[in-house]
């Protein structure tokens, strides 16, 4: 298991002895899988490729003359955001996901196979699904999901929550350093008022029209009531902590989970909230939207509003935030999801 301190202490002192993944550099990964042992006798890596659009992470293809896998590794900054420092230990809280999920018979079958994991490296070695693309060309205008990959994401979700509980045995999961970044992305720097944004870069006009939101003290306050139970609640469900349309994989054998390096025992409506709010902002049918209520399993300790609250403030920080999403959608309907999204945080 990955020791944070560790790395920490490791990354202040000897980073530049760290293997770094590269595209193309079939002669360095082949020297690094070597040392480690991991290449099967008579194997040889003809191809090193970008796998997917991973914005926190390094996440490449790796193809051998008899198998492909997936290595991944995280470096002291936001791959997509090299400005944006983030722990490097993201990659062992994702490790440690995928162990204990992967105990669960159901889980199994909706998550990568893990080959490796190298702390000294960062680096994470798991299962290549093949020609698969996630779940983002939802947020196009007449994309839909189906109704058989709604069930499983629903599913999915609902046996994680239900199954791995601190109730149950499981013990808690911080991951407080990479929280505390979402933290900050999520409840405070889209209504800061100096975050130092261009939305006209993102569309034009879209300043202007959303700079209400960022001079309204009663959502600032809701949205700060809303981080702190994030950030100190006492939830006790596992979350993958970023259950959203980039960390749902569509593949030659159905839906798969991926990416769950956000990873921490909170609250479920969080979760569920962040993906409905995805759905919503992909203008999902709201039929189809409901069957994520038809199979997830509530009980009866299950907020409901604070589950709309947290909806609500994935939207607004998706629509004026830094992570921005490939919205197919006009400055007028994203004005007009905003203001369905302040009532469901200011109201829930």
């Amino acid at each position: 298991m990955l020791s944070s301190t560790r790395i920490q202490s490791k990354m202040s002192t000897d980073y530049n002895q760290v293997f770094k993944l590269q595209v193309g550099d079939t002669a360095g990964v082949s020297d690094y899988l070597t040392n480690l042992g991991f290449l099967q006798e008579s194997e040889k890596i003809e191809k090193v490729e970008t796998a997917g659009e991973g914005n926190m992470n390094v996440v490449l293809r790796v193809i051998s003359n008899k198998r492909s896998f997936i290595l991944k590794q995280s470096l002291p900054w936001v791959r997509k955001f090299p400005e944006v420092e983030a722990p490097v230990q993201r990659i062992g809280f994702e490790n440690r996901f995928y162990q204990i999920v992967r105990s669960n018979e159901t889980l199994r079958k909706f998550t990568p196979e893990i080959y490796f994991f190298d702390d000294d490296n960062l680096m994470l070695c798991f299962e290549d699904f093949g020609a698969a693309k996630d779940f983002t060309s939802i947020y196009r205008k007449g994309v839909e999901i189906s109704k058989t990959d709604m069930a499983d994401i629903a599913r999915v979700v609902s046996e994680l929550h239900f199954q791995f509980r601190t109730d149950k045995g499981l013990s808690s999961i911080e991951n407080r350093e990479l929280r505390a970044l979402n933290h900050q992305h999520i409840f405070q720097l889209p209504l800061a008022e100096d975050n130092g944004l261009d939305l006209d870069s993102v569309l034009s006009g879209l300043q202007r029209a959303t700079e209400k939101f960022r001079k309204d003290e009663r959502l600032k306050a809701k949205a700060a009531e809303l981080g702190n139970l994030y950030l100190n609640g006492e939830g006790t469900r596992l979350l993958h902590g970023d259950y959203y349309p980039g960390s749902w994989l569509k593949t030659d054998n159905g839906f798969r989970m991926i990416d769950p390096e956000f990873c921490f025992t909170g609250l479920p409506e969080f979760e569920l909230g962040v993906a409905v709010a995805h759905l919503k902002m992909a203008q999902q049918k709201d039929s189809l939207s409901k069957e994520m209520f038809v199979y997830y399993h509530f009980d009866s300790r299950f907020d409901g509003g604070l589950f709309s609250k947290f909806a609500g403030i994935e939207v607004i920080r998706r629509i004026i935030g830094l992570a921005q999403l490939p919205l197919d959608l006009t400055l007028k309907e994203r004005l007009d999801l905003l203001d369905e999204a302040y009532e469901w945080v200011v109201k829930g």
